[in-house]
């Protein structure tokens, strides 16, 4: 017996819904190849991150050096005038500021083992982040290599079940294949519904929204009707029809 409309219609959302897997299979494998890739961008933006953790630390132990420096020099420049004045006040006046400074600059020596430590510690973070980046650099690797390895049998089934569905609707009227794409396009796929009825012998509903459809519809479908006239659902506008048994 030769396939009605409807017939046809379902093997075409059947072929639809196989398309529309394998291309969801497709994106499926192209997202978690960016979601990684993002995940190592963000990975070395904390790399930058605690090298510049490590350049505000080391920059701070630098000026410390400076001081350091500083005060050494201005020791140096006070017991040069110590020499020269012959006042045991202004002599005596002279070592307490020298004291001071060599206080100053131990107090900043005792800082700067602070800041030494605290560049070890950064470059330790920094060298444990960089291997962590190496290894998700090498997943990646991995990933977009068995990836690539699916993609042309991913790409060959997706042209073949294109070409199947394609084959599928050129035995179909026009208007009936534009109205499946129509209803397909805004329901995700599911441009047809069964026609079900409630447990206990109750209401006929539409299998997709599960909306009350009326019992001459269901008596259209099971050929009281034109079997190439399709019925549609009056509250989703699914094509409906009846399972097979």
């Amino acid at each position: 017996m030769a396939l009605t409309v409807l017939d046809n219609l379902r093997e075409l959302q059947e072929a639809d819904q196989r398309l529309r897997a394998l291309e969801q299979q497709k994106a499926t494998h192209d997202r978690s190849v960016k979601v990684r890739a993002a995940q190592i961008e963000q990975h070395k933006q904390a790399i930058e991150q605690l090298h510049q953790d490590e350049l505000r630390v080391r920059q701070a132990a630098d000026q410390k050096e400076l001081e350091i420096r500083s005060k050494r020099d201005e020791i140096q420049r006070l017991q040069q005038q110590q020499m020269q004045v012959k006042d045991n006040r202004q002599y005596q006046a002279l070592q307490n500021e020298i004291k001071f400074a060599e206080l100053a600059i131990t107090k900043i020596e005792d800082d700067m083992l602070g800041d030494y430590g605290e560049i070890e510690e950064a470059q330790s973070r920094v060298q444990a982040a960089k291997d962590e980046l190496a290894k998700h650099e090498r997943d990646l690797d991995d990933l977009r290599q068995r990836i690539q390895e699916k993609k042309a049998e991913v790409d060959q089934n997706i042209e073949e079940a294109r070409q199947q569905r394609e084959a599928i609707a050129a035995n179909l009227p026009p208007k009936a294949v534009a109205q499946f794409q129509r209803i397909a396009e805004r329901l995700d796929g599911e441009a047809l519904a069964p026609v079900l009825r409630e447990e206990g012998g109750g209401d006929f509903v539409c299998g997709g929204c599960h909306m009350t459809v009326t019992q001459n519809t269901y008596v259209l479908l099971a050929g009281g009707g034109n079997p190439d006239d399709l019925i549609t659902c009056p509250n989703c506008s699914r094509i409906l029809y009846l399972e097979d048994g």
